[in-house]
């Protein structure tokens, strides 16, 4: 007896696969096909593919995995295992939110509609056939209960796993004498697109120029309009498997802060720690920017610091924009406190500040156009710009800080050095506070990005007063660059033969040897010509500091919740504190312990006596 039937074919922009399986499928099942249109029905049930859509009618519903910075309820958003969106035919919600079932189960959706509303690659329908007799709507309530966990938490939607689908939605079902139909539709140009996307950014996180150009190119000729290609590209950077876990980080202390309506001191360190690791991990901020949008979007969250620069913020755009009677002119002054504030705001990770411009923004908009007068908008638009320069100093200065590969050019140190001409312009060492000074002080700023940062700050001056020339910066930076690099290289090859070579570390010529070699392997691979022994000593004295503090320090700081003990070590060791954190995932990892107790080692919390390590 046939229980397992499976149909493949194409129609207009899809390509198709039909699965049946129940008790003697070949007999409980009725198929027809014309020019233009495949149907299959069976007791009661219908559900028909055309060259543009597709028609349904029955016991059933369609699923599909929800694509990042898609359509997603917030009661969806706010469970981390949800990753599929389920729908069930005649099923809608009410104002309340509650979901109602309704006997009309047909239904239509253009292919259009279905991969823009849905996933933009593959989605799936399904109905059950089955002697049941009871009300429709009935039906489809149970056929919720039985399978609506397992089809919103599924894993199995992503790559070619229709046979181990179909077993776990029978077994979820578990009805022995129903017979199950399963609909994948692929769009076919979607996924040629999603490939190669996926292919040109999983090679090394980044897009060049020339690929830029070729994936519009293949955009245009597969006839993919903007706001899905953006759909597609931004889905795939965050399935990124490096990308993934930071943006997840992100998206939970914004619905932490949801359901609290407050964003605590520690959650807004945490927002900053996220905001350095995106950049120096080269992670988009349009993921961040979306997540954003989608759990902000109509919601108030009350922050618990700083308040007061959002309120004299508001109160300096309303004096200017919003108050016509007062005839205010626009001084350095309000510039100079409004550009304080959207840096407060960035440090914060406030994302208030921008909602404020916006509102400003819409305002000015609608006073310009009642009165025709549009001078308000230049003026608004002159104080943007600021904004805009804002903006991209801080992107620039964060990559040099926070990032081992930079392109360092002339036209960088050139732009830095207009802007800098610009702030300067409205206070003096206006710059020098926003983008330096803080920087210098963060935590996690690198050792050698400290160097950078400081050699750019120095060497900005250097060239107003006409002591070097951007030529001579730009070498300087790369010099610090081109030793950051090789002390990573020095440090990784080390490393790696640290345990077999340790004894012979202890002596000066068993250190000289293995430098000679680590020298030896890297001019071979071309990286360096020879390993200095200074930087060799350097990356040899941090290695020994970084298995003092795994074997030793570290699990006395979890036994005695003695979070002092790892500052000090922090602060005084000279490694870098990104490295440090990574060294304690590796630990907490292969040990098995509960990364929550590392979070509340970062925040310098103590740790709850029952959760320390034994």
């Amino acid at each position: 007896m046939i229980k397992d039937l499976k149909f493949h074919g194409s129609l207009g922009c899809v390509d198709f696969t039909a699965h049946v399986c129940g008790p003697d499928a070949k007999s409980t099942y009725f198929y027809e096909e014309g020019p233009s249109f495949v149907r299959f029905f069976s007791r009661g049930n219908e559900f028909t593919i055309t060259d543009g859509s597709v028609r349904y009618n029955g016991a059933g519903g369609s699923f599909c995995r929800y694509m990042f910075g898609v359509e997603k309820s917030l009661k969806d958003l706010m469970k981390k295992e949800v990753l599929n969106r389920l729908i069930m035919f005649g099923a809608f919600q009410d104002k309340a939110g509650r979901l109602i079932f309704t006997n009309e189960t047909d239904g239509f959706e253009p292919f259009d509609r279905l991969f823009l509303q849905g996933n933009a690659v593959k989605n799936y329908y399904f109905f059950v056939s089955s002697d049941y007799r009871q009300e429709t709507r009935r039906r489809q309530k149970e056929l919720l209960i039985l399978l609506g966990k397992f089809l919103k938490r599924t894993t199995l939607l992503d790559g070619e796993n229709d046979s181990e689908l179909m077993e776990n939605f029978l077994r979820n079902l578990n009805e022995h004498h129903s017979t199950v139909f399963i609909f994948k539709l692929v769009h076919r140009d979607n996924e040629a697109f999603w490939k190669t996307f996926r292919e040109a950014y999983f090679r090394d996180k980044s897009i060049s120029k020339d690929e830029e150009f070729y994936l519009f190119e293949a955009a245009s000729k597969l006839g993919i309009d903007y706001y899905q290609q953006e759909r597609i590209k931004i889905d795939l950077m965050y399935g990124h498997p490096e990308n993934k876990p930071i943006v997840d980080q992100h998206r939970d202390i914004l619905i932490s802060a949801l359901e609290k309506g407050t964003l605590e001191h520690s959650e807004i360190a945490r927002l900053r720690r996220l905001k350095t690791l995106r950049i120096r991990n080269r992670i988009p901020g349009v993921l961040f920017d979306t997540l954003d949008e989608l759990l902000l979007k109509g919601k108030q969250i009350q922050e618990l610091e700083y308040t007061d620069h959002l309120r004299e913020a508001r109160s300096i755009f309303e004096n200017l924009f919003l108050a016509p009677q007062l005839k205010n002119n626009i001084i350095k002054e309000d510039i100079v406190r409004l550009i304080r504030a959207k840096h407060r705001a960035y440090t914060d990770a406030d994302v208030g500040f921008e909602q404020m411009l916006l509102d400003i923004g819409k305002l000015c908009d609608e006073t310009a156009k009642e009165s025709g007068d549009y001078k308000l908008l230049e003026d608004l638009s002159n104080i943007i710009t600021f904004f805009d320069r804002y903006d991209h100093v801080q992107a620039s200065m964060s990559q040099l800080a926070f990032m081992r590969e930079i392109n360092l050019n002339e036209d960088f140190l050139r732009s830095i050095a207009g802007n800098k001409k610009e702030f300067d312009s409205l206070e003096d060492g206006l710059f020098q506070g926003l983008f330096v000074k803080d920087l210098l002080a963060n935590r996690y700023i690198t050792n050698y990005g400290r160097k950078k940062v400081v050699a750019l700050s120095k060497g900005i001056g250097r060239i107003a007063t006409g002591d070097a020339s951007l030529r001579d910066i730009i070498a300087e930076l790369r010099m610090i660059a081109d030793e950051e690099m090789l002390y990573w290289e020095i440090h990784s090859s080390l490393k790696d033969k640290m345990g077999t070579f340790y004894p012979a570390l202890e002596s000066k010529e068993g250190k000289k040897e293995l430098c000679a070699r680590i020298g030896r392997e890297l001019a071979a691979r071309g990286v360096a010509m020879r390993v200095p022994e200074k930087l060799f000593e350097k990356a040899f004295v941090d290695l020994k500091k970084e298995l003092f503090y795994l074997n030793h320090l570290l699990p006395i700081i979890i036994k005695t919740t003695d979070t002092r003990l790892r500052e000090d070590f922090l602060a005084n060791s000279g490694l870098d504190r990104f490295y440090v954190e990574g060294l304690e995932k590796g630990y907490f990892e292969e040990r098995g312990l509960d990364p929550f107790l590392l979070e509340l080692l970062k925040e310098a919390k103590d740790i709850p006596s029952g959760e320390r390590e034994k």
